[in-house]
């Protein structure tokens, strides 16, 4: 749900919401959806902005004196105020409005249940900032845990500042990556949240995630969603050229078929060339149907026409497909993409995200999209190389890929993974999704419970019907709803 006007460098999207290193192509893709989504399903209610002071440090005594104003919004619409439940909407790595919680099936269940709606920017991110927020030092402040902390203070602030009491009792609300801050705020502080909607959420950190492009590959071959065998053989192989052309150092071809801005013959910017290559068809995929105007069927009908090789048949795609991000060219500049995660002064607009991000890919989660040619992943092992990811950590951070890897299985083992210990937590994920490979996929216990959507893409779940909606999408929101008025 990012909203971006910067040059294009490679940059780090968890797409709404989550996602490792992405390309502002994936980013223009996505700002798109979430615009569609927001015109089909506003409601345009008044919806009041106010902040918090939070301690950048709730752990150590002397931190709380340093503090910073947290983003949040309120929409009353629908709160039954003696007993009507209270949803918290959570923000993750992107600027939030009260858009946010303006539409959507969390609106569409406060109007069920009559319930009231906050909406809580992460810390960090958007204008919930501070001047020096971005330095090393300070960074090591950015995590889920102190986000988590950042939540438990807020719902006592709410508690007192609405006059609330026991009745009216809380359901954490979240997808993709703030859908793991859902279920995790749900597991550590169970007296503050009665039930928790995980939507699209990768609870389980993973530092080399295969998984994510097997799916894809798999998810162009889905016949639900308009994909075949052939489609997907011709993305590969229309690939392996690609591979072919840069081996044989065909730079100015290259070049020339898939607008480079710059020459792209240095192994770093050919490298982040062919990133930028497949997260085009990763984003197109992650949100399918969803609004951006692509969508596996249309790629499809672009990479199976017979009387062009799979070559000619990317090479078209691609060049129909770019004047949609609102790019002049690709840019691969390698260093340009390093410059941009060195800076660290604050974003006055509140849309920079990407060195926050970095960092917590860094410290915490991995979900490095990797490659492996012996699956069957449709991409170039040069654009999903796991040593240029874990490179980027010790470059620009100055952690070693020993402690990512460290990182990483931390969070594993202080939030269970893919098989948390918590209670009265709905996950939700569709079979289109490729993060769904890192979420809960069947029922735990009788009260954490998993919702699997076949032919659904990232995060669908989260917006209110539509007559396109496949049935099994409207029944998921349907269950949805039933568990949290249990849970009520």
């Amino acid at each position: 749900m990012v909203r971006l006007n910067q040059p294009f460098v490679l940059l780090i999207i968890f797409a709404l919401r989550v996602s490792c290193f992405r390309t502002e192509i994936s980013i223009k893709f996505r700002n798109l959806v979430h615009k569609n989504q927001y015109l089909r399903s506003a409601r345009h209610d008044a919806i009041e902005e106010h902040t918090i002071t939070q301690p950048v440090d709730h752990v150590a005594a002397k931190g709380k004196n340093v503090t910073f104003k947290q983003r949040y919004w309120v929409n009353p619409s629908y709160w039954r105020k003696s007993d009507g439940p209270v949803f918290l909407y959570i923000g993750g790595e992107f600027k939030m409005s009260g858009d946010f919680i303006d539409y959507g099936h969390i609106v569409d269940m406060a109007e069920e249940y009559g319930g009231l709606i906050f909406g809580v920017e992460h810390r960090f991110y958007g204008l919930s900032t501070f001047e020096s927020c971005l330095d090393n030092y300070n960074l090591t402040f950015l995590s889920s845990s102190q986000a988590l902390a950042d939540l438990a203070a807020f719902v006592v602030f709410a508690r007192d500042s609405y006059g609330m009491t026991d009745k009216n009792k809380w359901i954490a609300y979240g997808g993709s990556y703030p859908g793991s801050l859902a279920a995790w705020f749900k597991l550590k502080y169970p007296n503050l949240v009665s039930g928790a909607v995980a939507s699209s959420a990768p609870v389980e950190a993973k530092t080399d995630f295969k998984e994510y492009n097997n799916v894809v590959a798999s998810s162009f071959t889905s016949a639900l969603v308009g994909g075949s065998e052939k489609c997907r053989d011709n993305i590969k192989n229309a690939f392996d050229e690609v591979d072919q052309l840069i081996a044989e150092k065909e730079f100015t071809t290259l070049e020339r078929d898939f607008l480079s801005c710059k020459n792209l013959s240095s192994t770093n910017d050919t490298w982040l060339f062919s990133l930028n290559l497949a997260n085009i068809f990763d984003s197109i995929v992650q949100y399918n149907e969803e609004g951006g105007g692509f969508s596996i069927a249309s790629v499809c009908r672009y990479m199976t026409p017979a009387h062009l090789t799979p070559y000619e048949n990317l090479v078209q795609f691609v060049q129909t497909f770019f004047p949609s991000t609102g790019l002049p060219c690709m840019n691969n500049n390698y260093a340009s993409f390093l410059s941009s995660l060195k800076k660290t002064k604050r974003d006055p607009t509140g849309q920079s995200w990407d060195r926050q991000w970095t960092y917590q890919t860094c410290s915490e989660f991995g979900y490095y999209q990797t490659c492996d040619k012996n699956t069957s992943c449709l991409f170039s092992n040069r654009s999903a190389d796991l040593s240029h990811f874990l490179g980027i950590c010790s470059d620009i951070f100055g952690i070693p890929p020993k402690q990512v890897f460290e990182n990483v299985a931390f969070t594993n083992y202080n939030y269970g993974g893919d098989k948390p210990k918590g209670s009265k937590t709905v996950f939700v994920n569709g079979s289109i999704d490729p993060w769904h490979a890192l979420s809960v996929l069947s029922n735990q216990t009788s009260s954490q419970v998993a919702i699997f959507i076949p032919g659904t893409a990232h995060c669908a779940n989260m917006n209110s019907d539509s007559p396109d909606d496949p049935p099994a999408l409207r029944q998921a929101r349907q269950e949805v709803s039933r568990l949290v008025g249990m849970w009520l």
